[in-house]
């Protein structure tokens, strides 16, 4: 079918299906983006959200990868962690993050996982302007987004990267994989003050709602310090728009979106596309 034909909503009986896998999905921009995104590019493959509570993950999760023109998922919260135990094959990433959120069904029919929303922060961040070498950096949330940009940020060369949860254990273990996989010069768990850092990093979600609690105390940030939200349903979360009050800069979840969509357009063999040429394709606008 030629691309200028293509309607984003076209199925055939040939279409590739890649699922996006999380509780809930109400939030999801992917299919949004994807399927514009494969629509532009000539791909016959479509991106589908699907809701799977966490006590029927373990069962459903494996066995979507059975049916044939499954070729690979999207992972969001919270069965990041849960899905590392049905993968075969992994990268360095999700070993020392113990989360995934990209899956691809290979040849053989094994499974293979990744972990792009440290890499994809970290793009964002420098393609704003932003380099974490050096930084002191502040991570509220331990999941897995979470430990994919304190993974992601000591990768980068962060001078330190601390971890704060309401679960402490949680931030606990994380600060210890950092440590043990050689991924971060610092690593340790931290309270929620966020004074003394020189970019802090909300991967909860807190914020989604309009009864939700800012996840760090605003008055304590430095005017200069970087704030950035990793949600992609808000452009200017409650956080952010208290950081610019006090004169932060402000960084939008929405940049570690678009900076993934290469690496996952990749994983599931679809090569050479960059943020930049996905953006004039969707006509997404900085």
């Amino acid at each position: 079918m030629a691309t200028a034909e293509m309607n984003p909503l076209s199925i055939s009986g040939s279409t590739l299906l890649y699922p996006v896998i999380g509780y809930p999905v109400g939030q999801v921009k992917a299919p949004m983006l994807y399927n514009q995104l494969f629509a532009a590019i000539g791909i016959d493959a479509v991106v589908v959200p699907l809701e799977i509570a966490p006590a029927d993950f373990p069962r459903v999760g494996p066995a979507l990868f059975a049916v044939s023109n499954v070729r690979g998922a999207m992972v969001t919260i919270p069965h990041k962690p849960a899905c590392v135990d049905f993968l075969d094959a992994a990268s360095a990433a999700v070993k020392a993050a113990g989360a995934c959120n990209a899956i691809v069904k290979r040849a053989d029919g094994t499974l293979f996982g990744d972990l792009f929303d440290g890499i994809g922060f970290v793009s964002g961040l420098k393609r704003a302007g932003v380099e974490p070498k050096g930084m002191r950096c502040l991570v509220v949330g331990s999941g897995g987004v979470g430990a994919a940009i304190a993974v992601a940020l000591g990768e980068a060369g962060a001078a330190s990267v601390g971890v704060s949860d309401i679960n402490t254990d949680s931030a606990a273990r994380l600060a210890g994989r950092l440590t043990s996989f050689g991924v971060c010069r610092e690593a340790f768990v931290a309270t929620n003050d966020p004074a003394g850092y020189d970019l802090l990093v909300n991967a909860t979600p807190l914020g989604l709602k309009e009864s939700d609690p800012l996840p760090v105390p605003v008055e304590r940030l430095a005017p200069g310090t970087v704030v950035a939200d990793v949600i992609m349903k808000i452009d200017f979360t409650p956080l952010l728009l208290a950081a610019r009050e006090r004169g932060c800069t402000i960084h939008m979840g929405r940049e570690m979106f678009i900076e993934m969509a290469p690496l996952y357009l990749s994983l599931f063999g679809y090569d050479g596309y960059t943020s930049d040429g996905i953006r004039k394709l969707v006509g997404y606008k900085d």
